[in-house]
């Protein structure tokens, strides 16, 4: 397997990821949309919140604030020694919000949330949260925590992340192909041995003059089917490179697990016999729901 990194800015990174099949690669693409942490607010007690924004609609909006996560002072609720429903230091930061419009109407903003740990702190400070009128106030302590995308989209890492083939075409023309390359960037296309690698297969098919040289089918019928491009771009919680490595992490620790399982022979877990409840078709209500009443029917009648 090799990696090669195409680009790399604050919020994305795109690699290219050779000598695998599709399945690793979208274990890969899996595991850092819904395994790798982040932390966001999970609960929230409010002391007011006069404005026209009702509680729960509020909770809401800021439990998606995306907040920037130092995994290396934090650990899993799940995981964490204290056993506390609100957590403790060690898996929990504290945000604060005491704001109040005197005079005009306002904008209350994610910058407003303070927190106790600055390492913790909205991404960006302009999200509009609600706006309050003079008089109007919200005040409220929130509790962050990590958590993992799996069990709730708001602490997914990422905002998109995608792989697609690379595919190897024939060039006829090499003078005007490596014209074409000059322009478009070798994290678009580049030759290699004689053929053309298009890395980007939506990037190359944008520009007129690419599409000229090579048709769409070529490049369908030329597809790799053992090296990906990932494109993967951060909400901004955690920085994209951390986010692929975490997630290579979890990936050969879920190995590491399978192979001693299948060291252990221990994969064949026993299945217990599922017996299914008896159901009375006469009764208007399924069991659990609770007992029916066939007096009422006759009353009805």
């Amino acid at each position: 397997m090799k990696t090669k990194i195409v680009s790399l800015n604050e919020d994305t990174i795109r690699f290219l990821l050779d000598g695998v099949n599709a399945a690793f690669a979208n274990s890969l693409r899996r595991t850092m949309v819904a395994e790798v942490p982040i932390m966001t607010v999970d609960d929230i007690f409010y002391f007011d919140n006069s404005s026209i924004v009702p509680d729960e609609v509020l909770a809401h909006r800021i439990g998606l604030v995306p907040l920037k996560t130092n995994l290396d002072n934090y650990v899993l609720p799940e995981e964490c020694d204290c056993e506390a429903e609100l957590g403790c230091p060690k898996c929990r930061a504290v945000l604060t919000m005491d704001i109040e419009a005197k005079d005009d109407t306002m904008t209350v903003y994610s910058g407003d949330m303070v927190p106790e740990d600055p390492s913790i702190a909205p991404v960006s400070k302009r999200i509009p949260l609600a706006k309050l009128a003079p008089g109007q106030a919200i005040k409220f302590e929130a509790y962050a925590q990590l958590g993992q995308g799996k069990v709730h989209a708001k602490w997914s890492p990422v905002s998109m992340c995608v792989y697609q083939n690379v595919a190897f075409v024939d060039v006829e023309d090499e003078a005007a192909t490596k014209k074409c390359l000059d322009t478009c960037g070798d994290d678009v296309a580049v030759l290699e041995g004689g053929m053309l690698k298009v890395i980007d297969i939506q990037d190359f098919e944008r520009c007129s003059h690419c599409r000229e040289l090579v048709s769409h089918e070529e490049i369908m019928s030329g597809l790799k089917q053992d090296e990906f491009l990932f494109t993967v771009e951060s909400n901004g919680g955690l920085p994209p490179e951390r986010i692929v490595k975490e997630a290579v992490k979890m990936l050969k620790q879920k190995l590491s697990v399978l192979g001693g399982k299948i060291e252990a022979d221990e994969l064949h877990d026993e299945i217990s016999d599922f017996e299914l409840p008896e159901i009375d078709e006469g009764k208007l209500y399924s069991v659990g729901s609770g007992d029916y009443d066939e007096a009422e029917e006759g009353d009805k009648e």
